[in-house]
């Protein structure tokens, strides 16, 4: 008997500033750097800034076309919904990282080792604006954790 999982992720502001928080890292050291006798670094805040409105609209806002709007599990497959697009079978990555206020997840679309598909999700009850819903978010680190059932194939 497995249960059936329907993860909605919505946009959030919260997911995006942590996507976008390595860019942010990035565009504080060029400054600080270029600050001390490195002008040259400045070449890096173009960069850092693009990395920061692509990482924002894509794990915050949900406005990519690689933006992941939810997961389903039905028969033992995880699918990940992605927008415009059929519900795509992902297998989780060994990658991933489980906690019960953050997962970040890393999805592969079953038979393929070279795409893959990142997530970021915030429980709502430890995160202003959290993305998903507390129940279903239980029930897929659950999944994950324990894995599949053989009983399910």
């Amino acid at each position: 008997m497995s249960s059936r999982i329907d993860l909605r992720i919505s946009p959030s502001v919260s997911a995006g500033l942590i996507a976008a928080l390595p860019w942010l890292t990035l565009f504080a050291f060029a400054l600080t750097a270029s600050a001390d006798n490195s002008p040259w670094m400045l070449a890096l805040a173009p960069v850092a800034c693009a990395g920061t409105v692509l990482h924002f609209r894509r794990f915050g806002l949900l406005q990519s076309k690689l933006s992941v709007t939810g997961l389903a599990l039905e028969a033992g497959q995880l699918q990940a919904i992605l927008p415009g697009q059929s519900a795509v079978p992902v297998e989780p990555s060994g990658a991933s990282r489980l906690g019960p206020r953050l997962t970040l997840l890393k999805l592969r679309p079953t038979g393929t080792r070279l795409k893959a598909y990142y997530l970021i999700l915030l429980a709502p009850e430890s995160w202003p604006g959290g993305n998903v819903c507390p129940d279903q978010f239980r029930r897929l680190r659950q999944w994950l954790r324990l894995g599949q059932s053989p009983s399910s194939n």
